[in-house]
C-alpha cells in the first residue's frame, strides 16, 4: 500500500484547533503519512486576508512544529501574484511524479464552489479529494455528478491509485473558525480553547487582531 501525502491549503488567519485537529483525526481515520500546511498569499475565491503572509506562516509553523505528521509549503506564498490550485498540483506532480498518492484537503463547504475553480474537472488528474464535513448548502448539478462519479468510501484505495477519487471523511465537524477568532480578539473575548496557546501568545504580542 502506497504511502498517502495530503495538501491542506487556506489562508489560516488564524491556524487554530479546528484546523488542526480535523486533519490530525483525518490522518488517523485513513492513514495518511505527511499533511502540508499550503498558506495562499492570494485566493482568487477569498477576499485578502489583512495579515501578512509572514505573520501567517509564523503562526503556522509556531502551532506544527512538535508533530512530525505535519509540514509547510511556501509554494502560494510569494506577493502580487494569484495562486490557482491546478496550478499548484502541478508543481507539486512536477516534483515528486505521478507514482505517489496525494491527495488534496477541502472543508464540504468550498466544495460546492468547487465548479468556480480554475480547471475544476482536471484537478483528479493530479490528485484525490479529502472532504472534510463542514455545513453545506445545494451543490450545483453538474459539480454533484461529477463527485458521483468519483466518489469512494474505501479509503484504501486512496493508497493503492495515485489520483482521481472523491473521499468524504467521516470525523466529527469542529465548529470553530477564524472569522470566529478574529471576532474575539477585537471584541476582548478569549480564545485560549479556541488554538494553540503558542498561536495565542504570538497573536497577542503582535497585536494582530485588535
Amino acid at each position: 500500500m502506497n504511502k498517502l501525502y495530503a495538501i491542506f491549503g487556506g489562508n489560516f488567519d488564524p491556524i487554530h484547533y479546528g484546523h488542526i485537529l480535523s486533519v490530525n483525526n483525518l490522518a488517523k481515520e485513513i492513514s495518511i503519512n505527511h499533511i502540508i500546511f499550503l498558506p495562499n498569499n492570494n485566493p482568487p475565491h477569498r477576499e485578502k486576508t489583512k495579515t501578512s503572509i509572514i505573520d501567517r506562516i509564523n503562526m503556522i509553523k509556531i502551532a506544527i512544529k512538535k508533530n512530525t505528521l505535519f509540514k509547510i509549503s511556501y509554494l502560494e506564498t510569494k506577493k502580487k501574484q494569484i495562486f490557482y490550485t491546478i496550478n499548484t498540483l502541478k508543481k507539486i506532480r512536477k516534483n515528486i511524479g505521478f507514482s505517489a498518492s496525494l491527495c488534496l484537503i477541502i472543508g464540504q463547504d468550498h466544495l460546492q464552489h468547487l465548479h468556480l475553480w480554475k480547471d475544476w474537472q482536471e484537478i483528479l488528474r493530479f490528485s484525490h479529494l479529502l472532504i472534510l464535513p463542514r455545513i453545506c448548502k445545494n451543490i450545483n448539478y453538474t459539480l454533484e455528478k461529477w463527485i458521483q462519479s468519483h466518489i469512494v468510501s474505501n479509503y484504501s484505495l486512496l493508497h493503492e491509485q495515485s489520483s482521481g477519487l472523491i473521499y468524504f471523511s467521516n470525523i466529527n465537524r469542529i465548529n470553530i473558525s477564524s472569522t470566529i477568532i478574529r471576532y474575539n480578539y477585537l471584541n476582548g473575548i478569549s480564545c485560549n480553547q479556541l488554538l494553540p496557546d503558542s498561536v495565542n501568545q504570538y497573536i497577542l504580542s503582535k497585536k494582530l487582531y485588535f
